[in-house]
């Protein structure tokens, strides 16, 4: 979690300066597992998170007596503290959980500009943010294949704003044919109009394809940095056919 995002969840802003160094202090525990702090490490805390520069004999005093008391002192290391356990447990407690996100995707535009594509629905958002995620952490087996089902999204997508799915719809009328089958499709309609880049649609569905299904097949860097430019120019165009832009 980013010591930013801590700050906010937690409202450091509105916390006493006790409070402060208390949640700072954990936050540096479940983050480096830091057990041992001393007052020139929590005055360094305070520092780094935008706060004032502690009185830190005050801060001390405040810290490990009386009825706000955090900290007690780590036998054998001189102006060495650690947590009271059971505050420590109380903090895991009531805040431990804010380490378990299950929602949040952390990324930033490594593959697709988020503040030109993101922003739209919800839904494309999150494949967006999980492509970016997974190229930013070398899975680029895992970015082919979201990266194959943002451009079948935006294929159906573009459909559907002209009023022509039908033309993909599968025998049953209540689903879509397979990718193959709205790619050649797409080539060839002349209601989307599409520009050259459909030439590359192929090569967007082969890539995503060896990663889901190839055995021994799996995706490097390159292999994505090879489409890259021509899935952005791809994905303004759907966007564009889709009434997204």
């Amino acid at each position: 979690m980013e010591v930013l995002d801590f700050l906010d969840l937690c409202k450091l802003n509105n916390k006493t300066e006790v409070e402060r160094a208390k949640l700072l202090c954990f936050y540096h525990y479940k983050e480096t597992y830091t057990r041992h702090f001393s007052m020139s490490m929590i005055s360094d805390f305070m520092v780094e998170s935008g706060f004032g520069n502690p009185n830190t004999s005050r801060l001390k005093d405040k810290l490990t007596s009386g009825k706000q008391k955090v900290f007690i002192a780590v036998k054998g290391e001189k102006g060495v503290f650690e947590f009271i356990p059971v505050i420590l447990q109380e903090m895991e407690r009531e805040l431990g959980i804010l380490w378990n996100d299950t929602v949040k995707i952390d990324s930033s535009s490594e593959m697709i500009d988020e503040i030109k594509f993101a922003g739209k629905r919800k839904y494309l958002d999150r494949l967006i943010m999980q492509i970016n995620h997974s190229y930013a952490n070398n899975c680029y087996d895992a970015c082919a294949v979201l990266m194959r089902r943002l451009f079948e999204v935006m294929l159906v997508l573009s459909y559907q704003n002209i009023g022509i799915d039908d033309e993909i719809k599968d025998s049953t009328g209540s689903g879509y044919v397979m990718l193959d089958g709205i790619v050649t499709n797409a080539k060839n309609n002349a209601r989307l109009k599409l520009s050259r880049i459909k030439n590359e649609f192929d090569t967007f569905r082969k890539v995503g394809n060896f990663s889901a299904h190839s055995i021994t097949y799996t995706a490097g860097k390159k292999d994505i940095d090879d489409i890259k430019l021509n899935y952005r120019v791809m994905l303004e165009e759907l966007y564009n056919k889709a009434g997204l832009i």
